[in-house]
């Protein structure tokens, strides 16, 4: 009978103490404010949560320098990729250093012949200029112009946007300008992109040709909308497994890393930052590995730590869920590798079922 008495005393004072709490403003605002954390996600997904779109527009990028460093021939890479996977979109890169390779003699021969082919098979390119552009380390500036003061430098860049854009135009199947690539992300070997450069770039290249520009930003870590707004369409990058120092955080001990970001993440990052999502292309869908050091290279190790068969195939339906229109996967010349060097082709036969389904 004690102990239940006294039970009931320890109850009723817990009971009191409870109210008490309750009736503190400090405490009603702060469960508030947990109610809407845990709340706030729930409802967003169920608003914006995106959906498969129908009828996907598949890509992929193609680098000369990156199929070079692999040791393959790159016009037969190219055009295998391009025949055999029967691709229709294609995200095509005028390097600097090779387009330029001393003051003001142009040399565009391997990008000429690259577009002239795309051509003939009536691919759409998403053509990218500029002094940041896709595949590591990101910057090619010539070695030529690194001597010279930040304002020159500057002079030499633009005028080389307008030579390039000026030579390419002629091709109707150029659809998209790309000007620069993740300018404002820090990542690569690089100087900081000033931002009224790259909108001179872009003012440039709208004076000369009337086709959307499309500026790139990290789709894990950018912030979007001030890259968006610098031009007409907004390419961001999917990655989830990564081989990474995150700018030395780890004590420059590099990590593999996946992104926690379920795949309606970007959707509801594009409505809260105020980005159609209709204006936004997946330009960088990995599909290859990211591991230390050239893909041709890894161990099998390393591979599967970040790109496996089953991975890919998760990637892929991660992309999709994600909601795009368009998707440019990153990787074609190391499948063609893998194909042809490790009698692993996997990946090329997925993505060649994919695209001709």
């Amino acid at each position: 009978m004690k102990k239940k008495t006294a039970l009931t005393k320890q109850t009723h004072k817990a009971i009191v103490l409870l109210q008490n709490l309750w009736s503190l403003r400090v405490v009603k605002i702060s469960l508030l404010v947990i109610f809407l954390v845990i709340l706030t996600p729930v409802v967003l997904f169920f608003i914006l949560r995106p959906h498969v779109q129908k009828n996907i527009n598949y890509g992929v990028n193609f680098s000369k320098k990156y199929a070079e460093q692999m040791h393959m021939d790159w016009k037969d890479t190219y055009l295998k990729i391009v025949d055999e996977l029967n691709i229709k979109n294609m995200r095509l890169v005028a390097y600097w250093d090779d387009s330029e390779p001393s003051n003001n003699r142009y040399d565009f021969s391997d990008v000429l012949w690259q577009l002239e082919e795309a051509k003939k098979r009536d691919v759409n390119v998403i053509m990218a200029v500029g002094y940041k552009v896709p595949r590591y380390p990101e910057c090619f500036e010539p070695e030529w112009v690194k001597k010279y003061s930040e304002e020159d430098r500057e002079r030499e860049l633009l005028e080389y946007v307008k030579t390039a854009v000026e030579t390419f135009k002629p091709y109707d199947n150029i659809k998209i300008w790309q000007i620069e690539n993740e300018p404002f992300w820090p990542f690569g070997e690089c100087r900081v992109n000033k931002r009224e450069v790259i909108v001179k770039e872009i003012n440039t290249v709208k004076m000369m040709d009337d086709r959307p520009v499309l500026v790139q930003d990290s789709g894990e870590g950018g912030f979007w909308y001030a890259t968006y707004t610098l031009g007409d369409k907004l390419g961001i990058s999917m990655y989830r497994k990564i081989w990474y120092d995150f700018w030395g955080i780890f004590f420059g001990k590099f990590i593999y890393f996946q992104y926690p970001l379920a795949h309606w993440t970007y959707k509801i990052k594009a409505e809260i930052v105020g980005v159609p999502y209709e204006d936004i292309l997946v330009t960088e869908l990995q599909a290859e590995p990211w591991g230390p050091g050239l893909n041709s290279e890894l161990s099998q190790y390393d591979i599967e730590q970040s790109m496996s068969h089953t991975y890919f195939i998760d990637t892929l339906n991660y992309a999709q869920k994600g909601g795009f229109k368009d998707l440019y996967f990153w990787g074609a010349e190391w499948w063609l590798y893998m194909k042809q060097a490790k009698g692993d082709s996997f990946y090329w036969d997925t993505v060649k079922a994919l695209v001709n389904n």
